[in-house]
């Protein structure tokens, strides 16, 4: 429990990759279209808060604010999102490429994080060498895209996440990223010269 706590914002990251992968695995065109629903109900709502606030607001104010030209074009972008939702995932293959570059990001992370545990000298550094090196090369295979279904590069960001969050959590557990430690053996080098 001690390595979650000292860890968590670490841990909350893993257990997210792992629900995003196994929804991407598991039916990866309804997540997708789930999200693209939800940010435009999300878009549509906060269009209609604008509209109505540029109703509210007094006229002089609300001459010189463009809040109803941002409210209508945010609830039509809105529900565009929500109705064309299908034809945005099979023609747009750029949210795809935006899985891949976040995986490619956290690929990089997660290998700085691994040369901050050589260079602390662990020695248990290899799981997240491994996470590192599967994240790195998914993200560039997605974005080359050398398959010919979206679906099937879908289900391999999910797959990519998921073995991903396994070498993680493993990694956590078995070389954990304290990095408070080399703070505190330097404080206590420092009383113990100042003892002398």
């Amino acid at each position: 429990m001690k390595i979650i706590k000292s860890n968590l914002p670490a841990f909350i990251l893993f257990l997210l990759e792992a629900a995003v992968g196994l929804l991407l695995l598991i039916n990866p065109i309804g997540f997708t279209s789930a999200i693209i629903r939800a940010i435009g109900i999300g878009m549509a709502v906060g269009g209609l808060v604008w509209t109505v606030k540029y109703f509210r607001t007094p006229v002089e104010e609300a001459a010189s604010s463009g809040m109803l030209f941002t409210g209508l074009v945010c609830m039509l972008v809105g529900l565009f999102l929500v109705s064309k939702t299908e034809w945005l995932i099979t023609t747009f293959t750029i949210l795809l490429m935006i899985y891949a570059i976040v995986i490619l990001f956290l690929g990089i992370l997660k290998l700085q994080w691994t040369v901050d545990l050589i260079r602390m000298g662990r020695q248990k550094w290899g799981m997240s060498g491994i996470s590192a090196l599967i994240a790195v090369i998914f993200g560039i295979l997605i974005i080359m895209n050398p398959f010919r279904t979206t679906e099937i590069l879908w289900s391999l960001a999910g797959a990519c996440l998921l073995a991903q969050t396994v070498f993680d959590i493993i990694g956590l557990f078995v070389c954990p990223r304290i990095v408070a430690e080399p703070e505190k053996k330097g404080r206590k080098e420092k009383e113990d010269e100042a003892d002398s």
